[in-house]
């Protein structure tokens, strides 16, 4: 069973375009920022990332500045994320690339401190754009400007309830079949989103095989900066379930989608939706 939030959302008569607006602009973010897009591209991983990022903001709010290794670690545990090895790997990986940058320890202290770097509160904030974007193009709202309109503090204030929203939902923390196959591997999520971003939704609406604009493993990869080898054996994993296949010659036709497909990447992003809002 749905959340009765999220039902309403996919009963929308416009939530398939908007499912398929959100894909496009998680591509523009992944243009404008691929080595911070590939760090969350895992559904672990970005989950990780809420966790954190809910952790460091209520710390600032109480005057902690920075998160440390450790606690990045216990948190993940505490969620049922990862082990301590993953989420401790993931943190180091995360400093090494500058998504999170480290603070000098506070006067006595001596455990290192990491915060977000600029770059990340950037996607963070665009991230909840996008998002709220999505519900003002349902009800005439105006959301996304006013997230814009304000200053970094309201982040700040928003996160950790949604944050503990998205930990807490089923969809999200089991995504359903078709969208685990992606959701597990690297830059997975990318890859659907490329996908979804191809379709013509007028003509999607009426079929069970909606063809895409994607018509080479390589025309997939390239943009997204990945290997042939692993974009062609994600597809294969899918296609081994019938949820997506060639229309024609394989490598030289338009990728099609299954409703089903469809229906279940639609199912995830209106549980995102749904936990999305603004503080106060």
């Amino acid at each position: 069973m749905l959340d009765s939030k999220i039902e309403r959302l996919l009963a929308h008569p416009r939530f398939d375009h908007v499912s398929h607006r959100l894909a496009g602009g998680f591509l523009a973010v992944q243009a404008a920022a691929p080595r911070l897009a590939s760090q969350f591209s895992t559904q672990q991983r970005w989950l990780m990332s809420h966790a954190a990022l809910s952790h460091f903001f209520r710390g600032r709010q109480a005057g902690r500045m920075g998160i440390s290794r450790r606690e990045f670690t216990d948190n993940a545990l505490a969620h049922g994320l990862a082990s301590r090895n993953t989420a401790a790997a993931f943190f180091d990986e995360a400093l090494h690339y500058g998504i999170i940058q480290a603070r000098k320890p506070a006067a006595g202290g001596t455990a290192l401190l990491a915060e977000p770097a600029p770059s990340t509160l950037w996607a963070l904030g665009e991230w909840y754009s996008l998002h709220l974007a999505a519900l003002d193009s349902l009800d005439g709202g105006a959301r996304s400007a006013r997230l814009r309109e304000a200053d970094a503090s309201l982040l700040m204030l928003m996160e950790p309830s949604v944050a503990e929203g998205l930990l807490s939902c089923r969809i999200i923390r089991t995504p359903p079949p078709i969208y685990a196959v992606f959701a597990s591997v690297d830059e997975g999520g990318s890859l659907m989103d490329r996908l979804i971003a191809g379709l013509d939704m007028t003509a999607a609406r009426q079929q069970e095989r909606a063809v895409t604009d994607v018509t080479s493993v390589s025309s997939l990869a390239r943009p997204l900066n990945l290997s042939r080898t692993h974009a062609g054996r994600t597809l294969a994993a899918a296609a081994a379930i019938g949820c997506l296949g060639w229309s024609g010659a394989p490598g030289r036709s338009p990728i099609w989608l299954s409703r089903g497909f469809r229906a279940e990447y639609a199912q995830v992003q209106a549980a995102t939706v749904s936990y999305t809002h603004l503080a106060g």
